[in-house]
């Protein structure tokens, strides 16, 4: 639960005694197995394997669907067994809206003092309007102290609610060691939870055309965000997640995510322009030449190359 790593806190650890496991909500693969969609999944592509995946009509059509699905019911397992047993977003609805007020109704118990408790609130309750922007600590709560909300972005960190996606320049391994504590983005524990916090319309997400276009792209981003902690250990950076803000006055360039495939760096964009017009991309790759995979992910059924940039289906296994 969201409190577990607190209680550990209080506790002595025998050293060489505990096993940890590390659970995220369902992945968009166990999604799909967990509404008897399972066969779809030989139809997901993965990084790595190869440079062109062809699909069919009826294969593309039924992911997209499933896809813009999972953005409205998530991985929470008790929101995906609300759906699958009645087929209901609105059943759904009402577990998410339970288990959002369990996360509200446990703040007091991550800290102590009213003003770091209001602050953690606030922080919680506009965490998901940040996912895709470049933020710090001043542009999270301008009026407030920044140390303050530090410490209430660690909490919300240990508490696995909010994740922080930290800058790195990726002159080489590990990743982390360059990392910024002052330049970040951040994902939220699940997109379900995520957009019912938000308001969003489940008749606009079924709608849309373009998942990519939905709230300036920030729900697209989550979507990867979380696929990449959720789909294995080894898709994240040993459960971290890690992208590029170009700090220079001079131009502003930021890719969504830098990850480590085969002892190579890789820049993920997500983006729904042509590959040409992935003005950041070009830039990370003049600014650090030893990058040499740049994967773009984007709403289409097959994968390209073009520019030196991979294009792949947003719902590409990382």
């Amino acid at each position: 639960g969201s409190l577990l790593e607190f209680a550990l806190d209080s506790v002595s650890i025998p050293v060489g005694r505990i096993m940890y496991e590390y659970m995220y909500p369902l992945c968009f693969s166990e999604f799909l197995a967990a509404t008897n969609r399972q066969h779809l999944v030989a139809h997901i592509p993965r990084f790595g394997t190869t440079s062109r995946v062809a699909f069919s009509d009826t294969a593309y059509t039924l992911l997209s669907k499933a896809l813009k699905e999972y953005f409205i019911i998530g991985g929470m397992p008790a929101v995906v067994d609300a759906f699958v047993s009645t087929g209901s977003f609105e059943k759904a609805a009402e577990i998410q809206d339970l288990i959002l007020q369990t996360f509200r109704d446990d703040i007091h118990k991550y800290t102590k003092g009213n003003l770091q408790i209001e602050n953690l609130e606030k922080l919680l309750g506009t965490g998901i309007k940040h996912v895709g922007k470049k933020v710090k600590y001043s542009t999270l709560m301008p009026e407030v102290d920044t140390r303050r909300t530090k410490k209430s972005l660690e909490l919300l960190e240990k508490a696995w609610l909010l994740h922080r996606i930290a800058s790195v320049r990726p002159n080489g391994l590990p990743l982390g060691a360059e990392a910024s504590e002052k330049h970040f983005k951040l994902i939220f524990l699940d997109i379900g939870l995520g957009q019912r916090w938000s308001g969003f319309s489940t008749r606009e997400i079924m709608q849309d055309q373009s998942l990519l276009d939905i709230y300036e792209g920030r729900l697209a981003e989550q979507f990867v965000g979380q696929q990449l902690l959720a789909e294995s250990e080894t898709a994240s950076e040993g459960r971290s997640l890690y992208c590029w803000i170009r700090t220079e006055k001079s131009a502003s360039a930021e890719v969504d995510f830098i990850l480590v495939r085969d002892g190579a760096i890789v820049g993920v964009e997500v983006k729904s322009g042509a590959s040409g017009k992935l003005k950041s991309m070009h830039v990370l790759q003049e600014s650090f030449p030893d990058i040499q995979d740049l994967l773009c992910l984007q709403n289409r059924p097959t994968a390209s190359k073009e520019r030196g940039i991979l294009s792949m289906p947003l719902y590409t296994i990382l």
